[in-house]
């Protein structure tokens, strides 16, 4: 049984992934992560897997991970979602185009 030990960059605490063979693919990692963490099945953020030696960003979900290497894990939001506090800066500014009879710039229609 191999292992890949990760930890999300903002935590200090090291989990681990068991797999069969000497090799895992990034997006086998990832389904992993995803299935031990019980962050649902169409998350709105995307993970990113990190070298922790080298710091590099693995690009491809077919690259090959040996066993026993460290990996950071880092979430990155799809861009689907608008904050909260976007959506404020938002309506505000909209408010106060409407206040003006100022026709709305189209980043705001």
């Amino acid at each position: 049984m191999s292992v890949i030990h990760y930890k999300f960059r903002n935590n200090s605490k090291h989990d681990t992934i068991q797999f069969d063979g000497s090799y895992i693919t990034v997006g086998e990692i990832k389904q992993a992560i995803l299935g031990q963490k019980k962050m649902g099945k169409a998350p709105d953020f995307t993970l990113q897997i990190i070298n922790a030696q080298t710091h590099e960003a693995y690009k491809d979900d077919n690259q090959l991970i040996p066993r026993n290497a460290d990996v950071t894990v880092k979430r990155i939001p799809t861009g689907n979602k608008v904050s909260k506090s976007q959506l404020a800066a938002q309506s505000k500014s909209i408010d106060m185009y409407k206040m003006s009879n100022t026709p709305l710039p189209r980043t705001l229609r």
